[in-house]
């Protein structure tokens, strides 16, 4: 496997040209290419620039239009569901956190359903939004508009999607707690990363078309194996995974009506709807300074527990993604040649030369 690493803010130049060319605006431009390089950069590539020509595909199928704007169906206190109307994941996903952020501020808590945007990206991102703001934040999301891809426990067949679920804590003058997971063992993403790299992905994470265990990310793309049944990716935590990913579906898009994951449109696409709470913590502690205390007391603790391998200390939710920016941020992020491949066929198709930047 061989691979490249490409400066940041080469990137971010790059999808901003990319998605402005398509047709969005300048300011939607800039947040989607942010969040896809902050993915990056943040170590998670499954959620990066690599779904840029995913995202390009769905525009071309028709799926995916620059004129599709949000639009409010409930706004009242504490309670705010937007339909995405299928527009650009990321700047649609932010808005509606910043406006529930807001709501929560004023009255303590606010419940936001995001319905039927296209893929929002990384889950943890709109975690860490939330809690630049001060606000505790919990999210489930769920995956539409492709086959189901995660298999119930017990199961030899897919009916879920990755569904992820993402916590975030604020601390007061402090790096915040950033908890986000799928709940298969790995995002699908992550797979498509492994099938670009040509790698096998660890034993116990897929089974194949028939139901059997194997290590070839190519039993999860229908593209890779066109002649045999799609395979599935496996629950993590076998029951509690696939019970978390049910009820993820059902709390973000099965009660409002919005798309699930069993009803297939003609074309390929990824929908994404959102089911969050965000809760402003001064109403449960108004003193500040004893959250702060009390919270880094614990992490303090639970960092302090001796591992079991020297070379890879304890680490509290986001202390991965905040040291892997750092690297990255001076090193480069490394592409695989499959994915810059990808990356640059998608942008040849509005006159961009991607090796320009």
């Amino acid at each position: 496997m061989t691979y490249r690493t490409h400066r940041p803010e080469a990137l971010r130049a790059l999808v901003r040209d990319m998605v402005t060319k398509a047709g969005w605006t300048e300011a939607e431009a800039r947040e989607t290419a942010d969040h896809l390089v902050l993915a990056n950069l943040s170590g998670h590539d499954s959620h990066g620039v690599g779904m840029i020509p995913l995202y390009f595909q769905s525009l071309a199928d028709g799926n995916l239009k620059p004129q599709s704007r949000p639009h409010a169906r409930l706004d009242a206190a504490p309670f705010l569901i937007v339909d995405a109307q299928v527009s650009l994941g990321q700047p649609a996903a932010r808005n509606a956190v910043e406006q529930a952020g807001a709501m929560a501020k004023a009255g303590g808590v606010a419940i936001l359903n995001l319905l039927d945007s296209h893929h929002i990206g990384r889950i943890g991102h709109y975690a860490e939004i939330a809690a630049e703001a001060g606000l505790i934040s919990l999210f489930w999301v769920n995956v539409a508009g492709r086959a189901p891809i995660v298999a119930p426990f017990a199961a030899k067949e897919a009916r879920f999607g990755t569904n992820p679920h993402a916590i975030g804590i604020p601390v007061p003058e402090g790096d915040p707690i950033i908890l986000d997971f799928a709940t298969s063992r790995m995002a699908h993403g992550k797979a498509r990363v492994a099938l670009n790299k040509g790698v096998p992905v660890p034993p116990g994470y897929i089974i194949d078309g028939e139901g059997r265990p194997t290590t070839d990310p190519k039993h999860v793309f229908q593209h890779a194996i066109p002649d045999l049944p799609l395979g599935a990716l496996l629950p993590f935590g076998d029951h509690k995974g696939a019970g978390l990913s049910l009820i993820a579906e059902l709390l973000s898009a099965g009660l409002m009506g919005a798309a699930r994951i069993d009803q297939k449109p003609q074309k390929s696409w990824i929908i994404n709807s959102l089911f969050g709470v965000l809760i402003d913590p001064a109403r449960l502690e108004p003193d500040a300074s004893l959250r702060k205390g009390r919270i880094e007391s614990y992490l303090a603790f639970v960092r302090a527990a001796k591992p079991q391998d020297e070379a890879n200390p304890v680490l509290a939710p986001g202390d991965k993604e905040r040291a892997t920016r750092i690297e990255r941020a001076e090193a480069g992020i490394p592409l695989d040649d499959e994915t810059w491949s990808q990356i640059g066929a998608a942008a040849k198709r509005f006159g961009i030369d991607a090796e320009s930047y």
